[in-house]
């Protein structure tokens, strides 16, 4: 049917659109060069190049188009959508893995063949210093008189026990030095003019690697040892030839090595290559059978007799090779278990294919059930687009798809409940910034001025409210009360707390004076006032619900502190070098009837600083759960000593903010600082 329709739709396409017309004119023009060329005209080039652009820009209009298409009439309906789908959900990614493995399989077999033609040529350099040890240590034996003797023996005992082995050693140098004295001659017996000078960071010391010497990369070996004439010296180099190459790229491949511009003392640098002879590639054994090819870097030392220390510099070496041969090898190294590998991979492959299959049929199963709920959810989700929460599509679920209708009709329910939720939290949370900016305004908003002390305070909330408390309360006499207190928990019942214990407070003073029954004392009890305090808490609040708390009073005609400590944290206070903790008083306030205070009094000197806390400052934890300590708090306020108050403070907290490490704060953060100065 589709075969038949199609000549009816090119000829209305060709008769509707120019540019049908004008991609027909080009393939003409096009078969005419072709038919040219058969009947062997020579066509001139500028004619396939205007023939190729205007292709080329008919291919793309109806490429723009074709891609229309394919999105608005053949992928419309869902089915054809999911089939297409799935075509790309399983032919995409296998290609994608299949050149995953391909290029792994080249880059990882290309670096195996570098990595075994290195490995071969460091074997080596390991035969040449086994030699070395081999040689000295007959040398040691011998009772040579001469250094000339010495020399002889060196070189006969090359010569006769290396004979049957020269084809392996090929152009073999050896260098003896016994003093002043030097002996150099190749394996075949030749004498060398000049022999292999020794660095100077070289003495000391045995050497085997690669080298760069002059002109020449080489394989060397040093051995130094003592003999009955002196320090003998043996260097055995070999240089870095085609043959050598050879014999490690033999089974492999071509190999080359390179260095880049080397520093040469008796010239300009240049670039040194070596490259193999007669290495050849192995024949393919299939299609599969690719050359690869793999780089590493070896590191040659430069061979300068006026260097002081040791330089390296990397020398590439290339390798080419055959994919399945060195795979071949690979195997050959596990012996018989490799057959157990292969199978095993077999297999697997074979499972990965029957998994394939049966999620095609589960991937089909799903298309059709797909098409079954699509319509309902579309409806829904236009519903739910125009502000229609409430909509439900009423989807039985009996199977993971049809389980989205199920899924859809509780997340709009969700959606709801979280509507209501999120209007209920803005309230929450403007009634918790009312209850903020209330709690703000009873720490006092400037600091009293009285003769003599200097006080500065700061809470820092670890929520929108805190339960901490200070204040500073100007008495009769031009006396000054500093307040600080912790109470129990945190958040809101904590802040209301927190709010009976100032409103408790300030009952008992009022506008600075005392009340009647504290009026006609000498100067105010500390111990009284806080007695107080316990009492109404006891009688206004619940049992659970407690709070430390540390008052004091600064009388500044006396200079005297008098304070009480009601199971708060023992301020410090900081003279000179010692710390004296203000830990006069008793338990905490608003958890036992009938507790009585004691108040403590201590005199204070120009100079002194007085530093009040809550936990909040000592008990943060860093990342290994280590605390703070008062330790580490009073060795940052014995930094700043010399500072204003609020100088301190900012030190405090840097430091407590140095050893969490986080900005957010583990508990509310209060303290007092009251310095002493002159006045």
């Amino acid at each position: 049917m589709m075969f038949a329709t199609l000549p009816r739709i090119l000829l209305n396409e060709f008769r509707t659109r120019r540019m049908a017309r004008y991609a027909l004119w080009v393939l003409v023009f096009g078969a005419a060069l072709v038919a040219a060329i058969r009947f062997g005209v020579v066509m001139p080039g500028v004619w396939w190049l205007v023939f190729w652009v205007n292709l080329a820009v008919a291919g793309v209009y109806y490429f723009i188009r074709f891609v229309g298409f394919v999105r608005h009439r053949l992928l419309w309906p869902v089915l054809r959508r999911l089939v297409v789908t799935y075509l790309f959900i399983s032919l995409i990614p296998i290609l994608l893995i299949l050149s995953l493995v391909a290029m792994g399989a080249l880059v990882i077999n290309g670096q195996f063949a570098a990595f075994l033609v290195e490995q071969r040529l460091r074997s080596r350099v390991d035969n040449l210093a086994q030699l070395n040890r081999l040689v000295l240590h007959e040398v040691r034996r011998a009772t040579d008189k001469n250094p000339e003797a010495q020399f002889e023996r060196v070189e006969k005992f090359f010569a006769t026990e290396l004979k049957a082995d020269q084809e392996s050693y090929p152009g073999l140098e050896v260098t003896l030095r016994l003093g002043a004295e030097a002996w150099a001659f190749r394996l075949n017996g030749q004498p060398l003019t000049q022999p292999v000078p020794m660095p100077a960071w070289l003495k000391p010391e045995e050497f085997a690697g690669f080298a760069v010497d002059g002109d020449s990369l080489c394989l060397r070996a040093v051995e130094q040892g003592e003999t009955p004439l002196g320090v003998l010296t043996m260097i055995l180099s070999q240089p870095l030839t085609p043959d050598i190459l050879d014999q490690a790229g033999r089974g492999i491949g071509p190999v080359g090595v390179y260095l880049l511009a080397v520093e040469n003392p008796r010239g300009p640098g240049r670039d040194l290559s070596v490259s193999s002879k007669t290495a050849e590639l192995p024949p393919p054994m299939n299609f599969l059978d690719q050359t690869v090819s793999g780089r590493s870097a070896i590191n040659f030392t430069l061979w300068s007799p006026t260097s002081d220390a040791p330089q390296e510099r990397p020398v590439r070496v290339l390798a080419t090779a055959r994919l399945l041969s060195l795979n071949r090898q690979l195997l050959a190294r596990i012996g018989e278990l490799s057959s157990i590998y292969i199978t095993g991979f077999k297999a697997l492959a074979l499972v990965f294919l029957l998994l394939g299959a049966f999620g095609l049929v589960i991937g089909w199963r799903l298309t059709r059930s797909i098409t079954a709920t699509v319509d309902r959810l579309n409806v829904a989700t236009e519903r739910v687009k125009s502000g229609d929460f409430s909509y439900r599509t009423n989807i039985r679920p009996h199977d993971q798809l049809s389980s989205l209708g199920q899924a859809f009709d509780g997340m709009t329910a969700s959606v709801e409940r979280l509507l209501h939720a999120a209007e209920e939290k803005s309230h929450l949370e403007s009634e918790l910034e009312i209850a903020r900016e209330v709690q703000k305004a009873l720490f006092p908003g400037s600091f009293p001025e009285v003769p003599g002390l200097r006080v500065f305070g700061v809470c820092k909330p670890a929520r929108s409210v805190s339960g901490d408390y200070f204040d500073f309360q100007r008495l009769q006499g031009e006396r000054l009360a500093l307040v600080l207190g912790d109470v129990s928990g945190k958040g809101i019942s904590a802040a209301l707390l927190m709010a009976a214990i100032q409103a408790s407070l300030r009952a008992q003073f009022y506008d600075g004076h005392v009340g009647p029954s504290l009026l006609s004392a000498e100067a105010v009890s500390t111990a009284e006032i806080v007695e107080r305090l316990n009492r109404q808490l006891l009688d206004s609040t619940t049992a659970e619900k407690y709070a430390t708390f540390f008052y004091a009073i600064y009388d500044p005609r006396t200079r005297t502190l008098t304070y009480t400590n009601a199971g708060h944290l023992a301020p410090a206070l900081f003279r000179g070098r010692q710390i004296f903790r203000l830990d006069a008083g008793g338990t905490v306030v608003g958890l036992f009837r009938g507790i009585k205070y004691e108040q403590g009094k201590i005199q204070l000197e120009p100079g002194d600083v007085l530093v009040a806390f809550t936990d909040g400052l000592t008990e943060p934890e860093n990342s290994f759960g280590e605390e703070m300590g008062e330790e580490r708090l009073f060795g940052a306020a014995r930094r700043a000593l010399t500072l204003a108050p609020e100088l301190i403070a900012q030190e405090i907290y840097r430091e407590v903010d140095d050893w969490t490490g986080s900005p957010e704060l583990q508990d509310d953060q209060t303290m007092i600082i009251a310095q002493a100065v002159a006045g």
